[in-house]
């Protein structure tokens, strides 16, 4: 049997893998904080409320497709996740169990570039 044969299971997640696990854990933080501007756009009294309306929509709409594709490369690259507390995780992926914890600030520095992405024309 040759070394091309077989692989040893790696002992940690690769960067596919974690990118698949930051965009689930941290996607409906995006949707449900969208949400609520959403509403209390809708009951302030501003210039411009229908387009920040329209804006806020087709970002959300948007976050929502992106929580779709995630869901399907989850099912296609057979992780569970388990969620344990606010910002901890348990990732079962080919067979191994991990642990992702995410530091509250480097989840909202992830959550502050990802809405640039979303905002910028």
């Amino acid at each position: 049997m040759s070394d091309h044969n077989f692989y040893l299971p790696v002992s940690e997640m690769t960067s596919d893998e974690a990118r698949i696990a930051t965009e689930y854990a941290l996607l409906p933080l995006i949707r449900m904080a969208l949400e609520r501007d959403r509403k209390v756009i809708a009951i302030t009294n501003t210039k411009f409320k229908v387009l920040y309306l329209e804006m806020l929509n087709d970002v959300i709409h948007q976050v929502i497709q992106d929580q779709r594709e995630n869901r399907q490369e989850l099912f296609a690259g057979h992780i569970r996740m388990t969620k344990r507390d606010w910002f901890s995780y348990e990732v079962y992926v080919r067979g191994r169990l991990f642990e992702v914890v995410y530091q509250k600030t480097v989840a909202m520095d992830w959550i502050h570039e990802r809405m640039k992405a979303y905002l910028r024309p």
